[in-house]
């Protein structure tokens, strides 16, 4: 198996014309540095309460339904429950993990498999595709600094899911804006679920 390096990568097609340097991890005096600037910021945490609310939301209802499960649920209803855990998962996996943040591979049938993947990405409720694509490609780029959406550096509960519990530290901003998202924008199912499923368009 050849790992990839800056060479290698650099002489392959990109799909769509993303750059190749954004799906490469930083160079190592990069994130050094990255890491020494994120500790001058004067970042206070910030808690998002609705997002805590709404966490707090799901835990419960995750017990309440772990208990109609075993003593109340009809067999169809486990059966939804699973399907629609893999229909959401894989909305995530291979849609905006693989095929929109790594861009590992083609859709066949693309308008039709791309919309599919889409929807099943929607029912996740994880954002929009744009937004976990960037979060996801400034996780790879600037891995364990202050750039990174879930620096492991703020512990486990930070890196697992408190990340989602606070406002982004600024770096993440800065850096992210330096990512290139044109492959993202341009595409049309990724803008109509920006602008009209999960209303992160303004």
């Amino acid at each position: 198996m050849t790992i990839p390096t800056r060479t290698n990568v650099a002489k392959k097609p990109i799909v769509d014309k993303v750059i190749a340097e954004q799906f490469l991890a930083a160079d190592l005096s990069e994130v050094e540095k990255l890491q020494e600037e994120g500790k001058k910021y004067n970042y206070k945490r910030k808690v998002v309460y609705r997002n805590v609310a709404l966490f707090a939301l799901l835990h419960v209802g995750s017990l309440i339904g772990l208990y109609q499960v075993v003593f109340d649920a009809k067999w169809q209803t486990v059966a939804w429950m699973v399907f629609l855990h893999i229909f959401g998962g894989l909305g995530i996996t291979a849609g905006a993990h693989r095929l929109w943040s790594h861009r590992s591979y083609k859709a066949a049938l693309p308008v039709r498999i791309r919309h599919m993947l889409m929807i099943m990405n929607s029912s996740a409720l994880q954002n929009d595709i744009i937004e976990w694509a960037r979060d996801h490609r400034c996780h790879h780029k600037w891995t364990d600094t202050h750039a990174d959406p879930h620096n492991t550096t703020r512990g486990f509960f930070f890196a697992h899911m408190g990340w989602l519990l606070v406002r982004k530290h600024p770096q993440i901003k800065e850096q992210g804006k330096k990512l290139d998202l044109s492959d993202l924008f341009a595409d049309p199912v990724c803008t109509f679920q920006r602008r009209y499923v999960t209303s992160n368009g303004n």
